[in-house]
Formats: C-alpha cells, sequence, structure tokens
C-alpha cells in the first residue's frame, strides 16, 4: 500500500482499537479514533437498545474530533464494531462526515459473530463514496485472524 492512508476507527470495547492499531503498524498510515459525544452504555444490550433507537429515528451520535483534510489521502480506512449484523453508529456518522472525500475507502470491522450484512449496510450508506471490499475479523474468544490474510487485504487496497 503505497499510497496515503488515513485509518479512522471506532471501538466500543478494544477490539476494533486493537485491529486498528495492528494495520497501522504494518502500513505507517495515519490514525485516529473516532470520538463520539456521549459514551454508550458499557453492556451490550443496552448499547443495542440506544443503537436501534438511533437507527430508527435517524438521530446518530455527535462526533468530536478534529478532523483532518480528507482529500489530503488516497485511501480512508474505516474501522468499527458489528451491532446486530450491521455499521455501529458513530460508523454511520463518520460515514456522513466523510461525504466529498475523492479517494477510496475500505471498511475493517471486528464483531462476535458473522460479518451479517456489514458490507452491504457500509455500502449502502456511504453514498458515493468509492467503497472497496472489507475485511472482518471474529472476536468471540480469540480473534480469528492471522497477519497474512490481514496483508493480503492491505496489498489489494
Amino acid at each position: 500500500m503505497a499510497q496515503e492512508a488515513l485509518i479512522l476507527y471506532y471501538s466500543q470495547f478494544g477490539s476494533t482499537a486493537r485491529l486498528a492499531g495492528q494495520i497501522r503498524q504494518l502500513t505507517g498510515a495515519d490514525i485516529l479514533r473516532v470520538q463520539t459525544a456521549l459514551d454508550f452504555p458499557a453492556d451490550m444490550e443496552d448499547t443495542d437498545r440506544v443503537y436501534k433507537r438511533q437507527r430508527q429515528r435517524g438521530r446518530l451520535p455527535k462526533l468530536v474530533n478534529q478532523w483532518p483534510d480528507f482529500n489530503y489521502y488516497d485511501v480512508i480506512l474505516v474501522g468499527g464494531p458489528v451491532w446486530d449484523g450491521q455499521l455501529s453508529s458513530p460508523i454511520m456518522a463518520l460515514l456522513e462526515r466523510l461525504q466529498g472525500f475523492e479517494g477510496k475507502v475500505a471498511p475493517f470491522s471486528t464483531g462476535w459473530s458473522a460479518t451479517g450484512n456489514y458490507q452491504q449496510d457500509f455500502t449502502a450508506h456511504a453514498g458515493k463514496l468509492r467503497v472497496l471490499p472489507g475485511y472482518h475479523i471474529l472476536t468471540h474468544g480469540r480473534p480469528r485472524y492471522d497477519q497474512a490474510s490481514l496483508m493480503s487485504w492491505l496489498r489489494k487496497l
């Protein structure tokens, strides 16, 4: 990956943060953790209730980051947890923020189970962004990925 890259990620329990850090080590890309104005509950069931309300009402969390000039980058890697088989609401809000970015966007995600409809949901919320195929790891028990599969995905970007 010989292009200018930025890693933007939201992580509630640390799994996505660990994967983002691994990608950072392998690529040397700039990295920024996406932060919301209000924290989500520490309990995933409570988070799920908040998330479903946000999605139904179209009220996404407010993001409070200082943003770089996105168009400096050729590719932005967007990482987030899989919630209910879909994008987390902070990632939905981030995709709204990225509208107008002219480069490529590639999702990566972490979750306790299969990806569900994550890639399709990501693409649907990406608007006019140019979305590349994503990378997903399972975090139930021990993360099920290896450096070779991660490197293979990164080389395709």
